[in-house]
């Protein structure tokens, strides 16, 4: 005779985590805490670069426009890098600073 024989089997919600048939919840296993704990230990690491390499890109690309078109835009060559860091930190909520551009 099974568990399932004795206790029926477990009813499953949509959107809900299953549970065992003695009313404990399942516990994410130890390969999950493995996996969410590197993603989070890999974003600590090439998080930073990530951004910096971001905050560069733009500031390239800024830098590649002619001066007209910067001010057609509103910018000049003396705030592009500022301007790129707030960039990022308006799409991707992070603080930068500018010394790190180069970094």
């Amino acid at each position: 005779m099974s568990n399932s024989d004795v206790f029926g089997s477990p009813m499953v919600l949509p959107g809900v985590r299953p549970a065992s048939p003695f009313g404990a919840a399942v516990k994410p296993s130890l390969v999950q805490k493995v996996v969410n704990t590197a993603a989070g230990i890999a974003q600590q690491v090439f998080g930073p670069t990530a951004r910096r390499m971001r905050v560069r890109r733009t500031v390239v690309q800024l830098s590649a426009l002619e001066d007209h078109m910067l001010r057609d835009i509103g910018l000049d060559r003396s705030s592009i890098i500022s301007t790129a860091y707030e960039v990022e930190e308006q799409l991707h909520g992070h603080r930068g600073r500018a010394h790190s551009l180069w970094r």
